[in-house]
């Protein structure tokens, strides 16, 4: 990708809380490419958004001011044709894998909202079991050396994953029922590296603890964890 097919300008629309667009401002951060995130209020949309995100959801992308792109997934694709530094594997058939464990971040994400929305304490440690079981799969495709999924690249799987972990490493801090031992280790080992990136901690937008917790009480109040975060 030559310097003179790179957009003029490129914009990030997202909320301060949203996994799949921090996803995006992730991949935007390890690219180097240049970008303004934009950082709105949900209860608070401006009322022309709806020309830009027909969904009306984030992330965004907006080029040059006129074009959009939507949904995380295919913007990080989005990203990786013109980051003039490698995102994806050279092999075809491994690009295609990794784009699969990819969209199996979602069924690890949805694994987390069910333990969030548990009713109690019994339904919790199920889900939690249930979420933790998400990774077996996932642990057996991590390679055995480096900090990332495939070794010492950073990969645009490696951005769809760090929020996740974040998140998942928060709510362990905010709540000591919700325990990490027992992931697998090359899955620990992989989610605190990426805790560690500085392209990760260069994406938070405020304070997250915070953050989080204010989205765990906006999807989940009265629910069992909901009822006992604790944010001191």
């Amino acid at each position: 990708m030559t310097i003179s097919s790179l957009p003029e300008s490129i914009e990030l629309f997202l909320f301060d809380f949203c996994p799949y667009a921090q996803r995006v401002q992730i991949s935007l951060i390890q690219s180097q490419l240049p970008y303004q995130a934009i950082v709105l209020d949900p209860d608070n949309i401006p009322e022309d958004f709806s020309a830009i995100s027909p969904l009306g959801n984030v992330p965004v992308l907006r080029i040059n001011h006129t074009e959009t792109v939507f949904e995380s997934a295919i913007i990080n694709d989005y990203i990786a044709q013109i980051s003039p530094i490698s995102m994806e594997p050279e092999d075809e058939l491994q690009r295609a894998q990794m784009r699969a464990w990819n969209e199996y971040a979602g069924n690890c994400m949805g694994a987390l909202m069910q333990v969030l929305q548990a009713p109690d304490k019994d339904s919790f440690e199920k889900a939690n079991k249930t979420l933790i079981n998400k990774f077996q799969p996932l642990s057996e495709q991590l390679s055995t050396q480096g900090a990332f999924f495939n070794g010492s690249q950073w990969m645009t799987i490696d951005a769809t994953y760090a929020p996740l972990f974040l998140r998942m490493k928060t709510l362990s801090d905010l709540f000591d029922e919700f325990l990490l031992d027992e992931l697998p280790e090359n899955i620990q080992h992989w989610m605190f590296s990426l805790l560690e990136s500085a392209a990760l901690k260069k994406s938070i937008i405020g304070n997250f603890p915070t953050v989080y917790r204010r989205f765990v009480s906006r999807k989940t109040n009265g629910k069992y964890v909901d009822g006992k975060i604790n944010l001191n």
